[in-house]
């Protein structure tokens, strides 16, 4: 520390004692963030390196830049920074070569250290909120950070996330709405927090707006709020579709084992994702004599919430789906509780054609309930196949038994897809 003790003596260029006094901040910025860039050089590859170096640049009045970007500048830009560097008497080994020339470059940051870093970076956002409220704050970048980590099954560098990574959360939120596990809104608000998120990355670590790397999350979230609405939610996966290459032999040899299965199940079925995917052996009951999955919540090992009260309930197995359970009667691990099912599902069925671009694998489950309706099943009665309440269908309270499982039989046999 010793050779940071010793005084201190700039010029400020001028004799006018008014500039005088308007450069001397400017010039103890520049001291101090070059001191800041030299403490923070005892480890040239940290993070905080990274940032003391940005800082210094910025108090030179020249945004950061790595020497890649400057390269793509061009020629002008570069002789700019070194033209200042030699008016300031700065040798080529200095802290300010380092920033003005892009000596650094940018931390490797993965999208949760990057959410968990929000509050230090911008902590006049927090400063004066009450502990609560500064929960809320850096939740509302974690929160949708942990949806890519989920999604993708690894906390990814997050300047390194494509657009197809990001289409794919996109596509993943949509199916939740459409399974009526989530608003509308409330996906295109998670999709416009990861943009912003990305903006204010990128802002803090000193990358000029005017070359800031386009984010992967850009106008994804467009039209979501619509998706609220009861008429517009229901994009279904077209009958003829389904038939001809869902369900059909071999139509999905492209896909592994187990997504493959999991989406004839959830065709034949109409049951949410979740209730599929993270369903535990013990709830799988093929040996009864109707056999049937048990969709409830679990405790222990096996611990899942599931949507609400109406959710709980026993579906009869027919068709496709048995056969599917009858080849995994553990159930799926390969998706269980990871929530990874559905990007799976919609990339590789995007990428055959077999899915409309607009329509989503959560289709599947609102073509169940038409083809109820198509049948000539009242609206209670497809609320209480699909998990729904039935109260709310009826729109009064609701008497008596829950519907037994050989009428719910006979329902799934009338509707069954390969009949």
């Amino acid at each position: 520390m010793g050779q940071f003790c010793t005084p201190i003596h700039s010029t400020l260029g001028t004799g006018d004692r008014e500039d005088a006094i308007t450069r001397k901040g400017v010039v103890k910025k520049q001291i101090l963030a070059e001191l800041d860039a030299k403490l923070a050089g005892r480890n040239p590859s940290s993070a905080s390196h990274y940032e003391a170096i940005a800082e210094l640049a910025t108090s030179r009045n020249f945004s950061y830049q790595t020497a890649g970007e400057l390269a793509k500048a061009g020629a002008a830009s570069i002789m700019d920074r070194v033209l200042h560097l030699m008016e300031s008497s700065d040798a080529p080994q200095s802290s300010a070569a380092t920033a003005l020339l892009g000596g650094v470059e940018r931390p490797k940051l993965t999208i949760m250290e990057v959410a968990e870093k929000m509050p230090e970076w911008y902590s006049e956002k927090v400063r004066d909120k009450a502990a609560t409220a500064k929960r809320h704050w850096k939740a509302m970048w974690t929160r949708p950070a942990s949806k890519v980590v989920n999604l993708l099954g690894y906390d990814p560098i997050f300047h390194e996330i494509s657009r197809s990574e990001a289409v794919a959360l996109r596509d993943a939120l949509k199916d939740r709405v459409l399974e009526e596990d989530m608003l509308g809104k409330s996906a295109q608000k998670e999709l416009r927090l990861l943009n912003t998120l990305w903006e204010k990355f990128h802002d803090h670590l000193g990358v000029d707006e005017r070359v800031m790397p386009p984010s992967p999350f850009y106008n994804l979230g467009k039209g979501f709020g619509a998706l609220d609405d009861e008429d517009a939610r229901k994009l279904e996966v077209p009958v003829e579709i389904i038939r001809e290459h869902i369900v059909a032999p071999g139509a999905l040899c492209f896909m592994n084992d187990e997504l493959r299965d999991i989406t004839l199940i959830l065709a034949e079925t109409g049951a949410r994702q979740s209730e599929i995917t993270d369903l535990p052996p013990h709830s799988i009951m093929l040996d009864e004599p109707i056999p049937y999955i048990f969709i409830r919540k679990e405790k222990g090992e096996w611990a899942r919430e599931i949507k609400n009260k109406p959710s709980k309930r026993k579906v009869p197995l027919v068709g496709v789906a048995l056969e599917a359970f009858r080849r995994h009667p553990e159930g799926f691990p390969r998706y269980r509780y990871k929530g990874t099912y559905s990007a799976a599902a919609n990339k590789v069925l995007h990428e055959h054609n077999i899915l409309p671009e607009e329509i989503t694998i959560g289709g599947l489950r609102h073509t169940f309930e038409t083809r109820m309706k198509d049948a000539g099943y009242e609206n209670d009665t497809r609320a209480a196949m699909m998990g729904h309440s039935v109260k709310k269908a009826r729109g009064r309270e609701v008497y008596g038994n829950e519907m037994p499982l050989e009428e719910k039989l006979a329902i799934h046999h009338a509707v069954m897809l390969t009949a």
